[in-house]
């Protein structure tokens, strides 16, 4: 079957939808709204709809959608916008927004939002909110750091107080979500066999890396940020240096790949080779991690624990 793509532009309060890239129509972001959306895309024989990450709003609409037999796709907006300006489109506004949304998902393959990623949304959800009480966290310990005195120094240190209660409070919530769901559950548990993976790497992986035991190994390692990145022209060979990916899937390998290399484990005699051989120590941390994602990602594929060297077999 061919693909005929429908491309949602997603507003707090609107959804612009185009479909083929054909004209624009607009729905409130409602229950009602999204209703409405998906009866006229469905009989206009849409086989994939395609919006972007705008914070939130999409949800809704995301969530809808998967209880339908349509492919969905969550698309990152500076990808979105960069394809737009390759194809001339300087512009923005939502119905334009909504076509270059549909002929963005005409052009690529995009990947699909899973049935995994659906179990894992509440998790995702969780480790987002914790994410941020970790940053207020950081933001009130700087601003004690500065001298604040009298009141304004107590307003402080109770928040702080508040915020590492309810950072206890949404450990537990992640893990209860984790383990209410049993094929999470033992996904996390798998992950776990490995050394230096924890709990909270194991939920992140589970939440951010739904792709995990899919595809390639080379697509995944790009997808967590951890390809170094040619920087070649003519005769110039230039720093090659990691970007990009997912932000907490790299935190969260770096501080597993930390762990790790302390230990006897083939990993850590992998780190302590690669410096005695020179490799700077940031650089030989890297190639850790992505060892340990590419380890995780046939641990994935094949369902069973991973059995580290030299233990006796089963």
């Amino acid at each position: 079957m061919s693909k005929r793509v429908a491309g949602i532009d997603v507003g707090k309060q609107e959804l612009a939808v185009s479909v083929a890239r054909g004209p624009v129509r607009r729905f409130p972001n409602t229950e009602a709204g999204r209703t409405a959306v998906l009866a006229w895309v469905q009989g206009q024989a849409v086989t994939h709809m395609v919006c972007e990450a705008t914070g939130g709003y999409e949800r809704g609409l995301v969530q809808r959608i998967r209880g339908t037999d349509l492919a969905v796709t969550v698309a990152h907006p500076p990808k979105v916008r960069a394809f737009a300006r390759a194809v001339g489109q300087g512009a923005k506004t939502d119905p334009l927004d909504a076509q270059i949304l549909a002929h963005y998902g005409e052009v690529f393959e995009l990947p699909v939002e899973t049935a995994q990623e659906e179990a894992s949304a509440e998790v995702r959800a969780l480790l987002g909110r914790r994410q941020q009480l970790l940053d207020q966290r950081t933001q009130e310990q700087n601003r004690l750091e500065k001298g604040l005195q009298g009141r304004v120094k107590k307003s402080c240190q109770r928040h702080l107080a508040w915020l590492d209660k309810e950072l206890e409070q949404l450990e537990e919530e992640y893990q209860q979500a984790l383990q209410a769901k049993p094929e999470l559950a033992e996904r996390a548990a798998l992950y776990q066999s490995v050394r230096g993976v924890g709990r909270l790497t194991a939920a992140t992986l589970l939440a951010y890396v739904p792709e995990l035991g899919q595809g390639s190994g080379k697509a995944l390692t790009a997808l967590g940020g951890l390809v170094p990145w040619a920087q070649d022209s003519g005769t110039h060979r230039g720093y090659r240096a990691i970007r990009g990916g997912r932000g907490l899937v790299r935190r969260a390998l770096y501080m597993a790949a930390l762990s790790v290399i302390r230990t006897d484990t083939d990993l850590g005699r992998f780190y302590r080779g690669l410096r005695r051989r020179g490799k700077p120590g940031k650089v030989a941390l890297v190639a850790v991690m992505r060892k340990l994602l590419l380890r995780l990602h046939a641990i994935a594929r094949r369902g069973t624990p991973w059995v580290p060297e030299g233990a006796p077999a089963s």
